[in-house]
Protein backbone atom coordinates (compact mmCIF):
# COMPACT_ATOMS: atom_id res chain seq x y z
CA UNK A 1 0.00 0.00 0.00
CA UNK A 2 1.18 3.52 -0.74
CA UNK A 3 -0.22 7.02 -0.15
CA UNK A 4 -0.69 9.86 -2.62
CA UNK A 5 -0.44 12.53 0.08
CA UNK A 6 1.82 10.93 2.66
CA UNK A 7 2.36 14.29 4.39
CA UNK A 8 -1.20 14.00 5.76
CA UNK A 9 -0.11 10.97 7.79
CA UNK A 10 1.41 13.48 10.20
CA UNK A 11 -2.11 14.08 11.51
CA UNK A 12 -2.01 10.60 13.09
CA UNK A 13 0.32 11.91 15.79
CA UNK A 14 -2.45 14.22 17.01
CA UNK A 15 -4.63 11.17 17.71
CA UNK A 16 -2.29 9.93 20.45
CA UNK A 17 -3.57 12.50 23.01
CA UNK A 18 -7.11 11.60 21.90
CA UNK A 19 -6.45 7.95 22.81
CA UNK A 20 -5.34 8.91 26.31
CA UNK A 21 -8.33 11.23 26.75
CA UNK A 22 -10.68 8.41 25.70
CA UNK A 23 -9.17 6.10 28.33
CA UNK A 24 -9.43 8.81 30.94
CA UNK A 25 -13.09 9.35 30.00
CA UNK A 26 -13.85 5.64 30.46
CA UNK A 27 -12.35 5.64 33.95
CA UNK A 28 -14.25 8.81 34.91
CA UNK A 29 -17.56 7.38 33.71
CA UNK A 30 -17.09 4.12 35.60
CA UNK A 31 -16.15 6.02 38.74
CA UNK A 32 -19.22 8.27 38.40
CA UNK A 33 -21.50 5.26 37.92
CA UNK A 34 -20.19 3.63 41.10
CA UNK A 35 -20.67 6.84 43.04
CA UNK A 36 -24.36 7.22 42.09
CA UNK A 37 -25.69 4.15 43.87
CA UNK A 38 -24.72 0.86 45.44
CA UNK A 39 -23.77 -1.73 42.86
CA UNK A 40 -26.65 -4.02 44.01
CA UNK A 41 -29.23 -1.26 43.44
CA UNK A 42 -27.77 0.49 40.36
CA UNK A 43 -29.35 -1.99 37.97
CA UNK A 44 -32.86 -0.98 39.11
CA UNK A 45 -32.15 2.75 39.31
CA UNK A 46 -30.18 3.33 36.12
CA UNK A 47 -28.67 1.17 33.36
CA UNK A 48 -25.57 -0.61 34.59
CA UNK A 49 -22.36 0.53 32.94
CA UNK A 50 -20.16 -2.20 31.46
CA UNK A 51 -16.43 -1.45 31.33
CA UNK A 52 -16.01 -3.83 28.39
CA UNK A 53 -18.73 -2.12 26.35
CA UNK A 54 -17.34 1.33 27.21
CA UNK A 55 -13.93 0.28 25.94
CA UNK A 56 -15.52 -1.24 22.84
CA UNK A 57 -17.29 2.03 22.04
CA UNK A 58 -14.13 4.06 22.42
CA UNK A 59 -12.21 1.56 20.28
CA UNK A 60 -14.83 1.79 17.53
CA UNK A 61 -14.77 5.57 17.72
CA UNK A 62 -10.98 5.81 17.65
CA UNK A 63 -10.65 3.27 14.81
CA UNK A 64 -13.21 5.17 12.73
CA UNK A 65 -11.30 8.43 13.15
CA UNK A 66 -8.01 6.71 12.22
CA UNK A 67 -9.55 5.36 9.01
CA UNK A 68 -10.85 8.81 8.07
CA UNK A 69 -7.41 10.34 8.63
CA UNK A 70 -5.84 7.60 6.50
CA UNK A 71 -8.38 8.39 3.79
CA UNK A 72 -7.07 11.99 3.74
CA UNK A 73 -3.62 10.62 2.85
CA UNK A 74 -4.97 9.03 -0.36
CA UNK A 75 -4.37 5.30 0.27
CA UNK A 76 -3.73 3.29 -2.88
CA UNK A 77 -3.04 -0.34 -3.70
CA UNK A 78 0.24 -0.11 -5.61
CA UNK A 79 1.48 -2.91 -7.84
CA UNK A 80 4.38 -3.32 -10.21
CA UNK A 81 6.90 -0.66 -11.12
CA UNK A 82 7.84 1.55 -14.03
CA UNK A 83 10.75 3.94 -14.62
CA UNK A 84 9.77 7.61 -14.74
CA UNK A 85 12.02 10.44 -15.85
CA UNK A 86 12.42 13.21 -13.34
CA UNK A 87 11.26 16.69 -14.31
CA UNK A 88 14.40 18.69 -13.63
CA UNK A 89 15.00 20.34 -10.27
CA UNK A 90 12.81 22.47 -8.00
CA UNK A 91 14.51 25.39 -6.26
CA UNK A 92 13.05 27.60 -3.55
CA UNK A 93 15.00 30.79 -2.90
CA UNK A 94 14.64 32.09 0.66
CA UNK A 95 15.42 35.80 0.68
CA UNK A 96 15.87 37.72 3.92
CA UNK A 97 14.24 41.16 3.54
CA UNK A 98 14.70 42.38 7.10
CA UNK A 99 15.94 45.94 7.63
CA UNK A 100 19.49 44.73 8.35
CA UNK A 101 19.70 43.64 4.69
CA UNK A 102 19.77 47.36 3.78
CA UNK A 103 23.25 47.71 5.30
CA UNK A 104 25.76 48.95 2.76
CA UNK A 105 28.87 46.90 3.47
CA UNK A 106 28.09 45.46 0.01
CA UNK A 107 27.10 47.51 -3.02
CA UNK A 108 24.45 48.69 -3.52
CA UNK A 109 23.47 47.00 -0.24
CA UNK A 110 23.12 43.47 1.13
CA UNK A 111 19.64 43.05 -0.35
CA UNK A 112 20.81 44.23 -3.76
CA UNK A 113 23.72 41.74 -3.69
CA UNK A 114 21.37 38.94 -2.61
CA UNK A 115 18.93 39.71 -5.44
CA UNK A 116 21.83 39.73 -7.91
CA UNK A 117 23.03 36.34 -6.65
CA UNK A 118 19.53 34.88 -7.02
CA UNK A 119 19.17 36.31 -10.52
CA UNK A 120 22.44 34.81 -11.73
CA UNK A 121 21.77 31.42 -10.10
CA UNK A 122 18.24 31.18 -11.53
CA UNK A 123 19.49 32.01 -15.03
CA UNK A 124 22.22 29.37 -14.78
CA UNK A 125 19.77 26.55 -13.98
CA UNK A 126 18.32 25.53 -17.34
CA UNK A 127 15.70 22.96 -16.29
CA UNK A 128 13.22 22.93 -13.45
CA UNK A 129 11.10 25.40 -11.52
CA UNK A 130 11.90 28.26 -9.15
CA UNK A 131 10.02 29.79 -6.24
CA UNK A 132 10.73 32.80 -4.05
CA UNK A 133 9.92 33.04 -0.34
CA UNK A 134 10.55 36.38 1.36
CA UNK A 135 10.92 36.48 5.12
CA UNK A 136 11.73 38.73 8.05
CA UNK A 137 9.68 38.41 11.24
CA UNK A 138 7.14 36.50 9.14
CA UNK A 139 7.43 34.81 5.73
CA UNK A 140 5.27 34.85 2.63
CA UNK A 141 5.45 33.33 -0.84
CA UNK A 142 6.41 36.04 -3.31
CA UNK A 143 6.47 33.60 -6.24
CA UNK A 144 5.24 29.98 -6.22
CA UNK A 145 7.13 27.26 -8.11
CA UNK A 146 7.14 28.23 -11.77
CA UNK A 147 9.14 27.63 -14.94
CA UNK A 148 8.38 31.19 -16.14
CA UNK A 149 11.73 32.91 -15.71
CA UNK A 150 10.39 36.35 -16.69
CA UNK A 151 7.66 36.23 -14.04
CA UNK A 152 10.15 35.03 -11.44
CA UNK A 153 12.56 37.88 -12.21
CA UNK A 154 9.77 40.49 -12.12
CA UNK A 155 8.70 39.37 -8.65
CA UNK A 156 12.30 39.17 -7.47
CA UNK A 157 12.94 42.75 -8.60
CA UNK A 158 10.32 44.21 -6.23
CA UNK A 159 11.44 42.28 -3.12
CA UNK A 160 12.05 44.77 -0.30
CA UNK A 161 11.52 45.19 3.46
CA UNK A 162 8.36 47.25 2.81
CA UNK A 163 6.58 44.05 1.74
CA UNK A 164 6.70 42.59 5.27
CA UNK A 165 5.36 44.62 8.19
CA UNK A 166 6.75 42.28 10.87
CA UNK A 167 10.49 42.92 10.98
CA UNK A 168 13.27 40.94 12.63
CA UNK A 169 14.59 37.65 11.24
CA UNK A 170 12.98 34.29 12.08
CA UNK A 171 14.24 31.31 10.07
CA UNK A 172 11.95 28.70 11.62
CA UNK A 173 8.73 30.08 10.17
CA UNK A 174 10.40 30.58 6.78
CA UNK A 175 11.57 26.95 6.67
CA UNK A 176 8.07 25.74 7.52
CA UNK A 177 6.66 27.77 4.63
CA UNK A 178 9.30 26.38 2.25
CA UNK A 179 8.17 22.86 3.14
CA UNK A 180 4.59 23.88 2.36
CA UNK A 181 5.69 25.23 -1.03
CA UNK A 182 7.27 21.89 -1.93
CA UNK A 183 4.35 19.82 -0.66
CA UNK A 184 1.77 21.86 -2.57
CA UNK A 185 3.77 21.86 -5.82
CA UNK A 186 1.69 19.15 -7.50
CA UNK A 187 -1.69 17.48 -7.26
CA UNK A 188 -0.63 13.90 -8.08
CA UNK A 189 2.52 11.95 -7.15
CA UNK A 190 3.97 12.12 -10.67
CA UNK A 191 3.66 15.92 -10.68
CA UNK A 192 5.28 16.15 -7.26
CA UNK A 193 8.11 13.91 -8.34
CA UNK A 194 10.12 16.93 -9.46
CA UNK A 195 13.43 15.17 -9.06
CA UNK A 196 15.77 16.83 -6.61
CA UNK A 197 14.63 19.69 -4.40
CA UNK A 198 16.93 22.51 -3.37
CA UNK A 199 16.63 25.46 -0.99
CA UNK A 200 18.93 28.47 -1.46
CA UNK A 201 18.91 30.71 1.62
CA UNK A 202 20.32 34.24 1.36
CA UNK A 203 20.60 36.19 4.60
CA UNK A 204 23.04 38.10 6.80
CA UNK A 205 22.79 35.48 9.54
CA UNK A 206 20.86 37.44 12.15
CA UNK A 207 18.12 35.37 13.80
CA UNK A 208 15.85 36.68 16.57
CA UNK A 209 14.37 33.27 17.33
CA UNK A 210 17.29 30.76 17.33
CA UNK A 211 14.81 27.87 17.27
CA UNK A 212 15.26 26.60 13.72
CA UNK A 213 17.04 23.30 14.39
CA UNK A 214 13.98 21.07 14.01
CA UNK A 215 12.78 22.83 10.84
CA UNK A 216 16.23 22.69 9.25
CA UNK A 217 16.54 19.02 10.17
CA UNK A 218 13.20 18.39 8.48
CA UNK A 219 14.77 19.49 5.19
CA UNK A 220 17.41 16.79 5.55
CA UNK A 221 14.88 14.08 6.45
CA UNK A 222 12.88 14.87 3.30
CA UNK A 223 15.92 14.82 1.03
CA UNK A 224 15.92 18.58 0.40
CA UNK A 225 19.37 20.11 -0.18
CA UNK A 226 20.19 23.41 1.52
CA UNK A 227 22.65 25.99 0.19
CA UNK A 228 23.13 28.74 2.78
CA UNK A 229 24.55 31.95 1.31
CA UNK A 230 25.75 34.45 3.90
CA UNK A 231 25.55 38.05 2.68
CA UNK A 232 27.61 40.82 4.26
CA UNK A 233 30.90 41.62 5.96
CA UNK A 234 31.97 40.65 9.46
CA UNK A 235 32.51 44.27 10.55
CA UNK A 236 29.70 46.23 12.16
CA UNK A 237 27.85 48.71 9.91
CA UNK A 238 24.77 50.90 10.60
CA UNK A 239 21.30 49.92 9.40
CA UNK A 240 19.66 52.58 7.20
CA UNK A 241 15.89 52.83 7.45
CA UNK A 242 13.76 54.06 4.62
CA UNK A 243 10.09 54.48 3.93
CA UNK A 244 8.36 54.80 0.55
CA UNK A 245 9.07 58.27 -0.86
CA UNK A 246 11.78 59.16 1.66
CA UNK A 247 14.95 60.69 0.25
CA UNK A 248 16.79 61.24 3.55
CA UNK A 249 18.61 58.27 5.06
CA UNK A 250 17.77 57.66 8.72
CA UNK A 251 19.90 55.25 10.74
CA UNK A 252 18.32 52.70 13.07
CA UNK A 253 18.86 53.49 16.76
CA UNK A 254 18.11 51.66 19.98
CA UNK A 255 16.10 52.97 22.92
CA UNK A 256 19.00 55.05 24.21
CA UNK A 257 19.58 56.70 20.83
CA UNK A 258 22.73 54.74 19.96
CA UNK A 259 23.14 53.76 16.32
CA UNK A 260 22.48 50.03 15.87
CA UNK A 261 25.26 48.14 14.09
CA UNK A 262 24.81 44.92 12.14
CA UNK A 263 27.32 42.37 10.97
CA UNK A 264 27.29 39.04 9.20
CA UNK A 265 26.86 36.21 11.74
CA UNK A 266 28.58 33.04 10.46
CA UNK A 267 27.69 31.03 13.59
CA UNK A 268 24.03 30.90 12.57
CA UNK A 269 24.96 29.46 9.19
CA UNK A 270 27.20 26.85 10.76
CA UNK A 271 24.26 25.69 12.88
CA UNK A 272 21.99 25.66 9.83
CA UNK A 273 24.43 23.62 7.76
CA UNK A 274 25.00 21.21 10.63
CA UNK A 275 21.26 20.66 11.18
CA UNK A 276 20.36 20.29 7.51
CA UNK A 277 23.47 18.64 6.10
CA UNK A 278 23.79 21.50 3.59
CA UNK A 279 26.60 23.70 2.26
CA UNK A 280 27.66 27.20 3.20
CA UNK A 281 28.89 30.03 0.94
CA UNK A 282 29.91 33.56 1.97
CA UNK A 283 29.06 36.39 -0.43
CA UNK A 284 31.40 39.18 0.64
CA UNK A 285 32.75 42.39 -0.93
CA UNK A 286 34.34 41.58 -4.27
CA UNK A 287 33.53 37.86 -3.96
CA UNK A 288 30.07 36.89 -5.25
CA UNK A 289 29.23 33.19 -5.01
CA UNK A 290 26.58 32.66 -7.70
CA UNK A 291 28.97 30.69 -9.90
CA UNK A 292 30.00 27.98 -7.39
CA UNK A 293 26.41 27.70 -6.15
CA UNK A 294 25.11 27.31 -9.72
CA UNK A 295 27.73 24.68 -10.51
CA UNK A 296 26.84 22.68 -7.39
CA UNK A 297 23.11 22.79 -8.21
CA UNK A 298 23.73 21.83 -11.85
CA UNK A 299 25.73 18.81 -10.70
CA UNK A 300 22.73 17.72 -8.66
CA UNK A 301 20.38 18.29 -11.60
CA UNK A 302 22.65 16.30 -13.93
CA UNK A 303 22.51 13.24 -11.67
CA UNK A 304 20.21 10.26 -12.02
CA UNK A 305 16.99 11.34 -13.74
CA UNK A 306 15.08 8.03 -13.52
CA UNK A 307 13.09 6.73 -10.57
CA UNK A 308 10.85 3.72 -10.13
CA UNK A 309 7.15 4.34 -9.41
CA UNK A 310 4.22 1.90 -9.16
CA UNK A 311 2.79 0.99 -12.57
CA UNK A 312 -0.73 0.36 -11.22
CA UNK A 313 -2.54 2.38 -8.59
CA UNK A 314 -5.98 1.45 -7.26
CA UNK A 315 -7.49 4.21 -5.08
CA UNK A 316 -8.77 2.98 -1.72
CA UNK A 317 -9.86 6.23 -0.07
CA UNK A 318 -13.58 5.58 -0.64
CA UNK A 319 -13.30 2.22 1.12
CA UNK A 320 -11.47 3.82 4.04
CA UNK A 321 -14.12 6.54 4.33
CA UNK A 322 -16.96 3.98 4.20
CA UNK A 323 -15.31 1.77 6.82
CA UNK A 324 -14.60 4.75 9.10
CA UNK A 325 -18.18 6.04 8.91
CA UNK A 326 -19.52 2.51 9.49
CA UNK A 327 -17.47 2.14 12.67
CA UNK A 328 -18.67 5.52 13.93
CA UNK A 329 -22.29 4.55 13.16
CA UNK A 330 -21.94 1.25 15.03
CA UNK A 331 -20.44 3.12 17.98
CA UNK A 332 -23.49 5.39 18.07
CA UNK A 333 -25.83 2.36 18.20
CA UNK A 334 -23.88 0.64 20.97
CA UNK A 335 -25.04 1.17 24.56
CA UNK A 336 -22.88 1.19 27.66
CA UNK A 337 -25.10 -1.38 29.39
CA UNK A 338 -25.37 -5.05 28.33
CA UNK A 339 -28.75 -5.91 26.70
CA UNK A 340 -29.88 -8.34 29.43
CA UNK A 341 -29.29 -5.67 32.10
CA UNK A 342 -31.48 -3.22 30.18
CA UNK A 343 -34.27 -5.80 29.79
CA UNK A 344 -34.14 -6.58 33.53
CA UNK A 345 -34.39 -2.88 34.37
CA UNK A 346 -37.35 -2.38 32.02
CA UNK A 347 -39.23 -5.40 33.46
CA UNK A 348 -38.67 -4.25 37.03
CA UNK A 349 -39.94 -0.79 36.08
CA UNK A 350 -43.17 -2.23 34.65
CA UNK A 351 -43.84 -4.11 37.85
Amino acid sequence: MCFSFSEHLDFLRYLIPLLFLAGYGVMKKLKAARAVADERLSGSIMPAVSAARLLLRRLLQFSGIVLLVLAMAGPELCRGGKPVRRKGIDIVFMLDVSNSMLARDLLPDRLGRARSEILQISRSISAGRKALVLFAGAPFVQCPLTSDQDAFEALLDVASPELIESQGTVYRKAFDMVLDVFESSGSVPEERLGGDRVVVLLSDGEDHDLNFGESAGELKSRGIRLFAVGVGGTGGVPVPLRAPGDTVTVLKRDGSGTVVLTRFVPEVFRDLVRASGGRFFHSRPGMPVHQPVSEAINRIAAGSRWVLVPSERTPLHRSFIAAGLLLLFVEMLTDDAPPFRRRRMLSSGQR
